[in-house]
């Protein structure tokens, strides 16, 4: 049996979720277990248990988490980017790859049994969607080149038609040389 004092168990949270993104992206997200996120972290399961007492509170840090790292792509944006919210959500667009999906369909289905668990997504989008409207000179245009983004997200993490990476990446450009033209 694993041993791990008290302030590693404390200061895991990192390690165990990218433990948890690590089996995803590798062995699906049905392969997500307490057990196997401990054996991933080096950690006991509980010391996994100990930040994460139940897989809600794990996903729901895996959706803080995923969260942070769209907020992130922002930073990499010029600071007089015109319509910078709208350029985040295509640079998060451009970086989807097959384990943010993993992730998501996971999220998505602890939220089907817990609606609320996805509050924080809602929020973001709240904020954004206030943001976009604030930045945009034609604010119908910008919204719905929001909700193509979003589209085009949800479409690529269900597996439905054009979602496919190529797509994707054609309809990414257009959108990306309609947010360019704009004034």
């Amino acid at each position: 049996m694993i041993q791990e004092s008290q302030s590693a168990r404390r200061n895991a949270s990192p390690r165990i979720l990218a433990a948890a993104r690590a089996i995803a992206a590798r062995e699906g997200v049905a392969h997500i277990s307490f057990e196997a996120v401990a054996r991933e972290a080096g950690l006991s399961k509980g010391g996994v248990l100990y930040n994460f007492p139940t897989k809600r509170d794990l996903m729901a840090a895996l959706l803080k988490e995923m969260l942070a790292e769209h907020d992130a792509l922002e930073a990499g944006l010029p600071q007089d980017a015109r319509h910078r919210t709208l350029r985040r959500h295509l640079a998060s667009l451009d970086s989807l790859d097959s384990a943010d999906s993993d992730l998501s369909m996971s999220i998505l289905a602890v939220a089907a049994a817990e609606p609320d668990l996805l509050d924080p997504l809602r929020r973001a989008l709240e904020a954004d969607l206030a943001q976009i409207e604030a930045e945009a000179t034609d604010a119908n245009r910008d919204r719905l080149i929001f909700f193509a983004l979003q589209g085009l997200r949800f479409h690529a993490l269900l597996s439905l038609p054009g979602g496919e990476p190529a797509v994707r990446r054609q309809l990414g450009q257009t959108i990306r040389e309609m947010i360019e033209n704009a004034h």
